[in-house]
């Protein structure tokens, strides 16, 4: 039977998630330094599935903000599939830069300055790329599609006026 390396992929993506909750909660459970430290590696660990998750939708598309991008609207115009595209890239790379500080930390650092990073800095970084990356598109794209947002969005990004007079 031939599988496409799509299909290969997407069962080597899934079978990753259960065997990250099994280390998870294994280390979890260890008492001497070596294991906690394999414990503090787990944001390197989900930070690599991440970015494999993103990066092979950029080798074998669609890439996977554009499907997300279509479970909101169905007709997204070349300039848009362009966007996710870039969009996918961007978020490789933070998870490819966020990943290793992560692991930096795990071996250089205090456990104070892992925690700082991981439990705080990391999440603060997450949020401003995704504000940013949310406040940009709407003020690129203008399309409106009915999320809570929109009436605000409206007003501080109005939609083009047409002149179909």
């Amino acid at each position: 039977m031939k599988f496409s390396l799509n299909s290969i992929l997407k069962v080597i993506t899934a079978a990753l998630y259960p065997l990250l909750i099994f280390l998870g909660v294994n280390w979890f459970e260890a008492a001497d330094r070596f294991t906690g430290q394999l414990f503090l590696l787990l944001p390197v660990i989900v930070n690599s599935v991440l970015l494999f998750t993103f990066a092979v939708t950029l080798l074998y598309p669609p890439a996977i903000i554009e499907k997300i991008a279509r479970t909101i609207s169905k007709d997204l115009n070349p300039d848009e599939l362009i966007y996710c595209r870039k969009v996918t890239l961007i978020w490789s790379l933070f998870f490819l830069l966020n990943g290793s500080t992560a692991l930096y930390l795990t071996f250089y650092a205090s456990l104070e300055a892992w925690t700082l990073y991981n439990g705080v800095v990391a999440y603060v970084l997450m949020g401003i790329l995704f504000s940013l990356e949310f406040l940009y598109r709407h003020w690129r794209f203008r399309r409106y599609v009915g999320t809570p947002f929109d009436s605000i969005l409206r007003r501080i990004f109005p939609p083009p006026v047409s002149n179909a007079n």
